[in-house]
């Protein structure tokens, strides 16, 4: 099985080059409809922002992904205006909005609970947040609810109970809720987390495509690695507060900058390797041609992906080991393999025996190397906060 994205891995020499934190100021005007830059948010003693810098794009659906307790919330709340940086700015539009009340910001939140009035049926529930402005007749507020719940997919639910409705509706009414009020952007805090399986899968299908024919912003945040890969333009992967990586899904899977980012973005195999030269790259005492270049010290992180690696023949010049663990998955096989010197995950169509002797293979272009960090398996911080690059603006047809 190839890569989950193919083989569209470019190199270090072929990314677009990269917007420095004290450039984003200068860049107002431009298609950056939101700059945050340099924020940072304490509770109590806890550093739960550390200087964060990001941009968002007009009509982007940008994602922020990351493990409870990352900051990813704290970051959508103060875009909101629920909660104020302690230092730092938020630009809207090239201005300053850290003195904007919520209300007058223009976007809107969606979170998991959806907070639906249950004494109020869809319909007023929708036009609540317009009843309570007072600036539009009935008619007008008519007209910009039924626009609300055809944009939604509930066209003729307006006379429904929230309690008629299921998880998906409910979800919908929400982001009617919030899309009748006309934002700019809209924020979503893990809105899809209260729903079965099933119906997040085809929820990510909707909202994406709700994004899109809406032409609007969507920020959105989660867990959950599959809605990432799923509905993004770009990806924002936090952990403890720092960004770790900004890109496209196909750069963040294929291309991750540490440990970290390789392990919680899918299933990898990441290992110490060593690079003999350029080019070249030693895993377990043998010698790999790999697409990547010395990346500044011999000693790095070796990834592979489980879906890339084949089961051969064993032979004295290869790696192999023990099959221990075999678990059918329903499209593939999943296998451990044991090693003198380490354990492999391997995914593939084809199936090893318990217990049988295997060699391992995978080709140069399915080898990335990536520097050490503090989230390397055999190394602790040493890694300085908020080196995450962000590549310049890529053009829509690759989104």
């Amino acid at each position: 099985m190839k890569s989950f994205f193919g083989k569209n891995r470019r190199k270090s020499a072929d990314l677009p080059n990269v917007t420095s934190p004290n450039r984003l100021g200068s860049q107002a005007g431009s298609s950056h409809i939101i700059e945050v830059v340099g924020v940072n948010k304490y509770f109590g003693d806890a550093h739960v922002l550390k200087d964060i810098t990001f941009y968002i794009r007009n009509n982007e659906f940008i994602t922020l992904l990351g493990p409870s307790g990352c900051g990813k919330s704290t970051t959508l709340r103060i875009l909101a205006g629920f909660e104020q940086p302690d230092s730092g700015d938020v630009f809207f539009e090239g201005k300053t909005i850290l003195n904007t009340p919520p209300h007058q910001r223009k976007l809107n939140t969606v979170f998991q609970r959806y907070a639906l009035f249950p004494h109020l049926n869809v319909y007023d529930n929708v036009a609540f947040g317009l009843s309570i402005q007072r600036k539009l007749s009935k008619a007008e507020i008519r007209v910009r609810v039924e626009q609300a719940l055809r944009q939604v997919d509930l066209e003729g639910y307006g006379n429904r109970w929230v309690d008629q409705l299921s998880g998906g509706q409910m979800q919908r009414v929400a982001i009617a809720r919030a899309l009748v009020l006309k934002p700019q952007i809209l924020l979503l805090d893990e809105p899809l987390g209260a729903l079965d399986l099933k119906m997040r899968k085809e929820m990510q299908i909707e909202l994406k495509n709700m994004q899109r024919s809406l032409g609007i912003t969507f920020v959105y945040v989660t867990h959950d690695q599959e809605e990432a890969l799923t509905m993004s333009d770009t990806i924002i992967v936090m952990k403890e507060g720092v960004i770790q990586q900004i890109g496209r899904p196909t750069d963040i899977y294929n291309e991750p900058e540490n440990a970290f980012v390789a392990d919680f973005i899918g299933e990898s195999n990441i290992l110490p390797g060593r690079m003999t030269r350029d080019f070249e790259v030693e895993i377990a005492g043998y010698p790999f041609a790999c697409v990547d270049p010395r990346p500044g010290s011999d000693e790095v992180d070796v990834v592979i992906r489980p879906e890339d690696i084949r089961l051969e023949a064993p032979t004295d010049d290869s790696i192999s080991g023990v099959v221990s663990s075999v678990v059918f998955k329903g499209v593939h096989y999943e296998m451990l393999i044991e090693t003198d010197q380490h354990e492999w995950l391997v995914q593939s169509t084809d199936k090893a025996n318990e217990g049988s002797h295997v060699g391992l293979a995978f080709d140069p272009d399915e080898i990335h190397i990536m520097k050490k960090s503090e989230h390397s398996p055999d190394r602790r911080p040493t890694v300085s906060e908020g080196d995450a690059k962000f590549p310049e603006q890529f053009p829509e047809d690759d989104w």
